[in-house]
């Protein structure tokens, strides 16, 4: 039981700041591209579900990642 990885464990604090770090980055060079907040473009409250994608995907493939490398040692 000792080798078991939740969602908010201690080892995963890294890859979750990694992960919403990318999302954020992700988000503001998605926006950027479609000019988001300009009178042509769309406005950043449809963007921003994309930037908060972008961290779901990055945070659970870090934590599948780490899950796998934990249940292998």
């Amino acid at each position: 039981m000792g080798n078991d990885v939740s969602l908010f464990d201690r080892r995963m604090r890294g890859p979750a700041g990694i992960a919403v770090g990318a999302g954020v980055v992700l988000g503001l060079l998605t926006g950027y591209t479609v000019d988001a907040g300009t009178p042509d473009g769309p406005s950043w409250a449809l963007v921003v579900p994309f930037a908060v994608l972008a961290t779901a995907f990055l945070y659970f493939g870090a934590y599948r990642n780490l899950s796998k490398r934990v249940r292998d040692q």
